[in-house]
């Protein structure tokens, strides 16, 4: 009967969440889904993917995630690239790294108490916690999120394994496979075999009343074949990513940034992602654009931020190590978590300073670890407590699910289709350029040309032009042949430094400004602006079209001026 229960139970907890997150499965791609998943012929057709798993996927160099891309292009072949099916993956992914969670929740709270029942909703709602926490909308409705879904499960796995399994062999060549794969998928594995032995600790070395140096020996006496198992996957990953990128880029080189600054940096992330665990609706978007010189400077914000962010992690690591605390393992194991992404590798890819989804492999490490805490001695004896606090407690987690429920419901939808999704950005972020030109590529491409020319309208107004909207505007213009539209936008891209910086947006500024010199007639100027286009990418037939139609037109009218 205590199995039915449970099993009853768990059952209920999945189908609320996907209850939840169902409007999702109507979702279209968004932002980079597009080229990733559905505009690459390579995706749909011959065998070039076998190329693209290992190195240049969507052209990043520094992208080596073969398992991830293999089980994209597994998914755009068997569903013809179609949204539909592979939000569901994901939203199954998420699923199972839910379970995973109670698994493990499961495990940690075995060692805390024998009452099975009491336990059973402490793991529901581990559960319900994680798997209804709005700071995993962004990874569940975004389908290129589905590396982190899947690194985050490979994580889960190496944790049951270490957790559950007994043979010292098994289980090291489990978690030497289980770390290997969850390296190919994403980067941010390399964070996996520190988790294990944090966890190691806390439910295996960390018992009261033992020496520091007695418990190290006890966690090394258990896994340190699995531990350099570990170690030896890690450099056959290495050798992997050398034989697919070459030469492996140092991520601690090439800052220009003070210590200070990079000190103030980290603290500032660290705290923001501890913030969102607790409050995570403020501010979410799509696109978190901060400004990173503000950590150059100390200030009475800095400070403080600098000073509690290394006040939590000192306190945790210490009443972890030293005094066998729980809630201090739960901290050193989130700190542990959220190492990849702090910015410490100084190598910069991309444009916003943090991501909700960069949360959830701490976030699953919390819940699951969850269980490990104690309740205060105080209310464990006092009978009248204990009546107020279970109450108390029960009532602010139904409110909290019940909010999140409505969360989910309120920010799945603005994740439906690239115009909801960069609308939304604008809105919380109104002088990003990054929202504004995808917002307005969102228009240009759902062929909403009214909306489009409306917000081309207010970019031209705006004093701080983008430089890639203006550029947008022109080649707009052109195609509405609207000449003097488009001169306007393309002078107002002219003065942007930007543009000398950047091969591929001075190849669009020439193409585009020969494309509107055939328009007004002036040939000349239009050969020699597309003649520069070409120079710059000889590939591109656009402007070798473009190029050939203002030859045309120049023998035509000088045959005319004779």
């Amino acid at each position: 009967m205590q199995k039915k229960l449970i099993y009853c139970i768990a059952s209920v907890v999945i189908a609320v969440i996907a209850i939840a997150y169902w409007p999702v499965i109507h979702a279209d791609f968004v932002w980079d889904d597009w080229p990733n998943f559905h505009d690459q012929p390579w995706l749909t057709q011959g065998d070039q993917w076998k190329h693209y798993i290992f190195r240049d996927f969507n052209a990043w160099t520094l992208y080596f995630r073969p398992l991830a891309v293999a089980f994209f292009t597994l998914q755009v072949r068997l569903f013809d690239s179609t949204p539909g099916p592979m939000h569901a993956v994901s939203l199954g992914l998420h699923l199972i790294v839910t379970l995973l969670v109670g698994l493990l929740s499961w495990r940690c709270g075995k060692t805390v108490t024998s009452d099975i029942k009491r336990l059973t909703w402490v793991t529901a709602g581990c559960m319900l916690f994680y798997g209804l926490h709005p700071v995993l909308i962004e990874p569940i409705a975004w389908v290129g999120c589905q590396a982190e879904l899947i690194a985050t499960m490979l994580l889960l796995l190496g944790l049951l394994t270490t957790a559950y399994v007994r043979s010292d062999i098994t289980r090291a060549v489990a978690l030497t496979a289980i770390f290997f794969l969850a390296a190919c998928t994403k980067e941010s594995a390399v964070a996996f075999p520190l988790l294990i032995v944090v966890f190691d600790w806390a439910l295996f070395a960390s018992k009261q009343g033992e020496s520091t140096l007695t418990a190290i020996r006890t966690l090394l006496r258990r896994n340190w074949l699995a531990y350099a198992g570990m170690l030896f996957a890690g450099f056959v990953y290495l050798a992997a990513r050398h034989w697919a990128l070459g030469a492996i880029e140092n991520p601690f080189g090439g800052s220009s940034a003070s210590l200070l600054a990079r000190l103030q940096e980290i603290c500032f992330l660290y705290l923001r992602y501890w913030k969102m665990f607790f409050w995570p609706i403020a501010g979410m978007s799509p696109i978190h654009p901060v400004d990173a010189r503000q950590f150059g400077f100390v200030t009475l914000s800095s400070l403080l931020t600098t000073t509690v962010a290394l006040a939590v992690v000192v306190a945790g690591f210490y009443s972890a190590i030293k005094r066998r605390s729980p809630l201090g393992c739960i901290v050193m194991a989130t700190t542990v978590a959220l190492l990849p992404v702090l910015h410490i590798a100084s190598q910069a890819f991309e444009l916003s300073l943090y991501h909700e989804r960069y949360a959830m492999t701490a976030l699953a490490v919390i819940c699951s670890m969850l269980p490990l805490l104690r309740a205060p001695h105080i209310i464990e004896t006092h009978v009248l407590q204990q009546r107020l606090a279970l109450p108390l407690l029960t009532t602010g987690f139904l409110f909290w699910l019940m909010f999140s429920i409505v969360d989910i419901r309120v920010f799945v939808p603005m994740w439906k289709n690239d115009t909801s999704l960069w609308r939304w950005a604008m809105a919380i972020n109104p002088q990003s350029w990054q929202a504004k030109e995808n917002l307005l590529n969102a228009y240009i491409k759902s062929g909403d040309n009214n909306e489009a020319h409306e917000l081309g309208d207010r970019l031209l107004a705006d004093p701080y032009p983008c430089v890639k909207c203006m550029l947008k505007i022109a080649e707009l213009s052109v195609d509405d042949r609207d000449p003097g539209r488009a001169d306007t936008a393309l002078a107002r891209a002219s003065r942007s430094p930007l543009l000398l910086m950047d091969n591929g947006l001075l190849h669009t500024y020439y193409l585009t400004t020969g494309r509107m010199l055939i328009l007004q007639g002036q040939l000349q100027d239009a050969e020699q602006a597309l003649r520069k286009a070409v120079s710059l990418d000889p590939l591109d037939p656009q402007s070798q079209t473009a190029l050939a139609t203002a030859l045309t037109l120049k023998g035509k009218q000088e045959q005319t001026s004779q």
